[in-house]
């Protein structure tokens, strides 16, 4: 018997994911006052 690959044996792969720096807080996830950025909601990037 001879082995074969199939298509679960292959990885599945994602395009990668752009992520833009947040023009709120400057991608800290903070604003001026130190609380977390509600426009990115802390992560920093939209």
């Amino acid at each position: 018997m001879s082995e074969t690959s199939t298509d679960t044996d292959q990885p599945i792969l994602t395009p990668p994911i752009q992520h833009y720096q947040c023009c709120h807080c400057g991608s800290t996830g903070l604003d001026s006052i130190g609380d977390v950025c509600p426009h990115c909601e802390g992560l920093g990037f939209c």
